[in-house]
């Protein structure tokens, strides 16, 4: 039983990485009809709607669990909604920083291209974590820093030895996403997942959608033409991966959690190879092949927490 629970969770995060890595497209697509800001909002609304969905089938499951076990249900008090509705916003940020920088770039960058690019955050994370809260980096992570660094001189340094202006927004996009994550880890624990998610997307709709109106001219016209991406990347980016997430990563190891989901950018170079026709060159293909390498390295627990499972192991 135990051994089909993990099966059933990895392959529902396999299932989130596809929905992940194939979205990218419906974003390159998006990235030529309407302004970043204003497309990474309507996706938030779309997302926030779902994930409020999901979340009032789960509240009525759990009340209905717990009026079965006789648990009385423990309403949140002030003090918390206070604390969410300050801390959520204030992260998000961040966020709305990396999406918008992601899909401006998206404009010059190959969709498959970009999601490898993208990737390189997971390498970012424990560094800034190490950065700011001096949390233990894994030897692992230096290594596949390094592989990264030689990876992306092949992925995106020409033979004129420069590098494009969309690679540079999307790497830049990358640091914003480490520091999202780097501040969630601080508060998220304080907080139920779901909430959390739905204040921070409703913040960075409010706020994305207000820049789009008097910044980017958003049109009507513009949200229908895009509406197909809208509703695959906020239904199924946001609020669909979120539940699949969620779920799953409560009964598999983290680290094949961390490995199964960075096959988003192996699904997103599919996806722009069938939909988009997109080619690599020799050189680009080994960049991607070290950055994935990279990837997969840095996610790897430390040494000493790889020695005590294989001494568990042994002893049974």
């Amino acid at each position: 039983m135990q051994k089909n629970i993990k099966l059933w969770s990895n392959i529902m995060l396999i299932g989130a990485a596809f929905i992940w890595g194939t979205q990218v497209v419906f974003q390159k697509i998006a990235a030529t009809e309407i302004g970043p800001s204003s497309f990474y909002g309507l996706r938030c609304m779309m997302g926030v709607f779902t994930l409020s969905i999901i979340s009032l089938v789960m509240e009525m499951r759990t009340r209905s669990v717990e009026k079965q076990q006789g648990i009385p249900h423990v309403k949140k008090d002030k003090r918390y909604y206070k604390r969410l509705f300050t801390i959520a916003p204030l992260c998000v940020l961040s966020n709305i920083l990396g999406n918008t920088m992601v899909q401006a770039g998206l404009a010059y960058v190959p969709a498959a291209k970009a999601a490898f690019l993208n990737s390189i955050y997971i390498i970012f994370v424990p560094i800034m974590s190490w950065i700011v809260y001096k949390n233990r980096t894994s030897v692992f992570t230096w290594i596949g820093t390094i592989i990264a660094v030689v990876g992306l001189y092949f992925l995106c340094m020409t033979e004129s030895f420069t590098v494009a202006p969309g690679d540079l927004i999307i790497l830049a996009a990358t640091v914003f996403f480490a520091l999202h994550i780097t501040l969630i880890a601080k508060f998220v624990h304080e907080f139920v997942g779901i909430h959390f998610s739905m204040v921070e997307f409703t913040a960075g709709s409010i706020l994305c959608l207000l820049y789009g109106v008097l910044f980017e001219d958003l049109q009507m016209s513009q949200i229908i033409e895009v509406m197909p991406s809208v509703l695959y990347c906020g239904i199924g980016g946001i609020g669909i991966c979120y539940a699949l997430q969620v779920t799953a990563q409560k009964y598999t190891d983290p680290t094949v959690a961390a490995l199964l989901m960075s096959l988003e950018s192996v699904f997103a170079a599919f996806a722009g190879y069938i939909f988009l026709h997109e080619r690599f060159t020799g050189r680009e293909f080994l960049g991607i092949v070290l950055i994935l390498i990279a990837v997969i390295l840095a996610q790897l627990p430390p040494l000493n927490e790889i020695k005590a499972k294989l001494t568990a192991l042994r002893q049974r």
